[in-house]
């Protein structure tokens, strides 16, 4: 329109089940094949529209996909880059670069290495790639697909300040050059914190500002990326995962559904992979019953987390099952001896373990957790765990707090997942992280696992 200061428009769909459309003319396509017609209806004159005709195509059914992240700070003390199994999985995301002003410092806007000596060149086994670059060939040579992790934990504060609108675009141009320089396939965006604003950073930034920049930073990097030669053709357009969180059953939107920020960011990535091991699905105290890491199903209102609900709220709110992913993590979390298993009252319990790295699977093997106890496996949340009577376990000439009650995966809660990921149409798992299982002897039992129950081919 001209000849009015108003050139904005509504937009509509015009047939029923024809998909959805955002305020911003953002198009999400139903699960069924066929053509609609999304309109744009003009603010100043709704005589006037424009027609998008659009076909929808249903791809042939698609195996899960298997995303599986390599620490690389921990490469010359956890799983040796020569043992990787690229078999095991379809996506192999390297341990990371995270943005200026985060956890790693370094000015707002620039991409800084975080992978330790991963990033050195000669130390790979063939002497002369860096241990990354060895990793992502070793993916490449084997049909997968190499993305980058950028970002992690308490790296809020550098992504709000690296996609300010004036410093938004050259970070976006770093991430593409890097990616480039090492032959990724694409990148795994980890915005996980910070998404209602922050006060440490001058001016401060309120939640609406937090959530369209890191919209903005995904349309921003898809634009860019398409102009790389590199993600040109048939099979090579670059991909954008994003770790994204489960929901609790207690604090969704009107029917049942997630905050809108969250599906429109779902519906811009290839994969929205949900952080559900560990405090992803479970807490101490604060009204909540002892829980399990990853559960599928059991989700009430004092254990409000599962993988099912979390999963179906998303798909209310738009976003396909088949755009989904869920978390296995290979390591522990605990709770003191005055609990010794689940749905038990947590609120005198000071003991709540679920740091990683202490409690990897090789660890929890070496430490005796998984030698001591009893073993149970819970029918309704498809999760196995431990428990430890007489004032609970602690290892042999350790420091370390008594526990009560263990839970962690093994190969029978990772084929429920599997069997449950196939059945339901969920697009797949994400693994946290393929270090924390490889034990002195060579063996990887849950990283084996996953890939005997998923099953994985490359994408």
């Amino acid at each position: 329109m001209t000849g009015s200061s108003d050139t904005g428009c509504s937009w509509s769909i015009q047939e029923s089940g024809g998909g959805t459309v955002a305020a911003d003319g953002t198009y999400v396509a139903p699960g069924v094949a066929g053509i609609f017609h999304v309109v744009a209806t003009s603010n100043a004159n709704p005589a006037k529209t424009a027609i998008a005709t659009v076909t929808v195509t249903l791809p042939a059914a698609a195996k899960p996909w298997v995303t599986a992240y390599y620490l690389g700070w921990f490469w010359d003390t956890m799983y040796p880059p020569e043992k990787v199994d690229a078999s095991a999985f379809t996506h192999l995301v390297f341990g990371r670069v995270a943005p200026g002003r985060g956890t790693l410092g370094g000015a707002a806007g620039d991409v800084v290495p975080g992978g330790g000596t991963a990033h050195q060149a000669g130390l790979s086994p063939d002497g002369v790639r860096s241990v990354e670059d060895y990793l992502v060939k070793r993916a490449h040579d084997a049909g997968r697909k190499a993305l980058l992790m950028v970002g992690g934990a308490g790296d809020g504060d550098g992504f709000i300040a690296s996609t300010s609108d004036a410093l938004r675009p050259g970070f976006v141009r770093k991430l593409a050059d890097y990616l480039i320089a090492h032959d990724y396939d694409g990148l795994d965006l980890d915005w996980e914190d910070r998404f209602e604003g922050s006060e440490h950073l001058t001016p401060a930034v309120d939640g609406v500002e937090a959530k369209r920049r890191a919209i903005q930073l995904i349309k921003d990097l898809r634009v860019e990326l398409a102009k790389r030669p590199r993600y040109q053709g048939a099979g090579r357009a670059a991909l954008i995962t994003f770790p994204g969180y489960t929901v609790s059953i207690n604090e969704l939107e009107p029917n049942g559904k997630v905050e809108q920020w969250q599906a429109d960011i779902a519906n811009l990535v290839d994969q929205y992979n949900l952080m559900s091991y560990g405090i992803g699905t479970t807490w101490s105290g604060n009204g909540w019953l002892s829980w399990f890491s990853s559960p599928i199903f059991g989700a009430t209102g004092k254990t409000p987390r599962d993988l099912a609900t979390s999963v179906a709220a998303y798909e209310r709110t738009g976003v396909p099952r088949s755009r989904i992913g869920i978390g296995i993590g290979f390591f522990g979390i605990y709770f003191g001896p005055g609990v010794t298993g689940p749905r038990q009252n947590t609120e005198a319990n000071r003991i709540f373990e679920v740091d990683d790295v202490a409690l990897r699977y090789s660890e929890l093997v070496r430490m005796g957790y998984l030698s001591n106890g009893t073993y149970h496996w819970d029918d309704v949340a498809k999760v196995g765990y431990r428990s430890y009577a007489n004032g609970g376990y602690t290892p042999p000439g350790s420091k370390r707090n008594r526990a009560g009650f263990l839970s962690y995966e093994d190969e029978a809660s990772i084929a429920a997942k599997a069997t449950w990921v196939r059945d339901t149409g969920v697009g797949g798992t994400i693994v946290w992280a393929i270090n924390y299982d490889y034990l002195p002897d060579g063996r990887s039992p849950l990283l084996s696992a996953v890939k005997q129950e998923f099953k994985p081919s490359a994408p």
